[in-house]
């Protein structure tokens, strides 16, 4: 599944993975919806947004305290999980954004309140089995079993569309960047779990406007075109951004909660998934059906282009990356040639890792010189065997694989697409064939 737009001879792709999950019930209790799900679409989600406000420093037990509570909601295995954790050091991580540690965040998780039908004891599992093995996040997802589907339709009043039921899963992307922050901030993927599925459902991060966009004025414009809720501090250097999901996603999420079928996403990864898709898609993402509406920026009804990729990435991870594209395709999606050569590509890829950032790449497969299909995937490491052959360490969230795969670097950079490197990486003589906020601009005033 590909959709290619047009840009001035500059295509961007959606990629979307392709996975069709198997109806199988597995636990008969079934959770009823909340009654302010009702009638409510992703289209008008913003409504739901509570306003920017000081919040209340509460006292922090002390880390031995936050472990002994943490344990008293696992289960043996994931006791065994958070020792090995402890042990390992992630616990103490404080990469996160407000400088949280792990183990304060997964505190906040056991004692504040989470959106009811979500299992308090299952996130901190699901939390913890991530961070033990970011592999394990994938973009499959769920079955809604029949049972559900009509109390689903009798709460809400809405009848469920039938592709609801069995999704074939457009969340490449995000699942990648799901990935990304378990692996590389858990601190901050603790976080994004507590908020997403607390009291609140949101996350609120404070971003350089520097990392949104290089210019100041287009990063302005850039959170206004995404209908992005912000507040520019007294700085003007930083922004505070809210990433929410849609309303759906609390039904998919409950859902898993009692429906999950081994290899499908947890609670958390609906969650997480939901909301950088909705921050991505102008806030028109709808879980339910993993489709967005079509906007100014993508005329496709699912996954995000490389251009609103670059804008979720940099507002999670606040460091500016670009999509740079180097394979040239024309409007039919033909490939004509290559915009940078192979070792060109490497090297960029390759400093990115030096720089502690893993690589989200869009792949394409081609056959008879044509684009059939296309899939992201993230490289988060590079080897060479005693030969000198060097090989890329991947993660795919669609492969059913649970842990990193191997893939020749010369196979797989001819297959590359774009890749979202770090600006620092691209070297002084690079040139941009566009800007992307330029692209989203051509693309709005056509």
């Amino acid at each position: 599944m590909l959709n290619i737009q047009k840009f001035n001879n500059f295509p961007t792709i959606n990629h979307k993975g392709n996975n069709i999950n198997k109806v199988t019930v597995q636990n008969p209790q079934v959770h009823s919806v909340p009654q302010n799900l009702k009638r409510v679409t992703s289209k008008n989600v913003l409504a739901y947004y509570p306003s920017f406000g000081k919040k209340d420093k509460k006292s922090i037990p002390s880390p031995q305290q936050q472990y002994n509570t943490v344990k008293s909601f696992l289960n043996k295995e994931s006791q065994l999980v958070l020792r090995k954790l402890s042990e390992s050091g992630i616990l103490a991580n404080n990469n996160s954004n407000d400088g949280s540690t792990v183990l304060e965040n997964l505190y906040k998780i056991a004692t504040e309140p989470r959106i009811i039908g979500l299992d308090t004891n299952q996130i901190l599992s699901e939390v913890l089995k991530a961070l033990d093995n970011p592999f394990v996040i994938t973009q499959k997802f769920g079955d809604i079993p029949n049972n559900v589907a009509k109390q689903i339709e009798n709460e809400t009043g809405r009848p469920l569309p039938q592709k609801a039921l069995n999704v074939s899963s457009s969340c490449c992307v995000v699942a990648s960047m799901e990935f990304n922050l378990a692996s590389k901030s858990p601190a901050e993927f603790v976080r994004f779990a507590n908020g997403l599925s607390g009291k609140n459902y949101s996350v609120d991060r404070t971003v350089k406007m520097s990392s949104i966009d290089y210019n100041y004025i287009s990063a302005m414009k850039a959170l206004k075109d995404f209908k992005t809720e912000h507040k520019i501090l007294n700085n003007w250097d930083d922004v505070i951004v809210r990433i929410k999901p849609d309303r759906n996603a609390i039904v998919r999420a409950r859902v898993q909660t009692s429906y999950k079928d081994p290899g499908e996403r947890s609670c958390i990864d609906v969650l997480i998934q939901s909301a950088l898709l909705n921050l991505g898609s102008q806030h028109t993402y709808d879980a339910m059906t993993d489709e967005r509406a079509q906007t100014e920026f993508n005329q496709d009804t699912a996954g995000l282009t490389e251009s609103e990729k670059d804008f979720v990435e940099n507002v999670v991870f606040d460091r500016p990356k670009a999509s740079v594209v180097y394979q040239n395709l024309n409007e039919e999606g033909y490939l004509q040639g290559y915009f940078a050569e192979q070792n060109e590509v490497k090297q960029q890829i390759l400093k990115t890792l030096e720089l502690g950032q893993n690589v989200i790449v869009g792949i394409t497969f081609i056959e008879n010189n044509k684009v059939e299909g296309g899939h992201e995937m993230t490289i988060v490491d590079y080897k060479e065997d005693k030969d000198g052959i060097g090989y890329f360490i991947c993660n795919d969230t669609d492969d059913n694989i649970d842990k990193p795969v191997t893939i020749k670097a010369d196979k797989l950079i001819p297959m590359i697409h774009h890749a979202g490197v770090l600006i620092e990486s691209l070297g002084e003589n690079f040139k941009y064939r566009e800007s992307w906020r330029d692209i989203l601009d051509q693309f709005k005033n056509k």
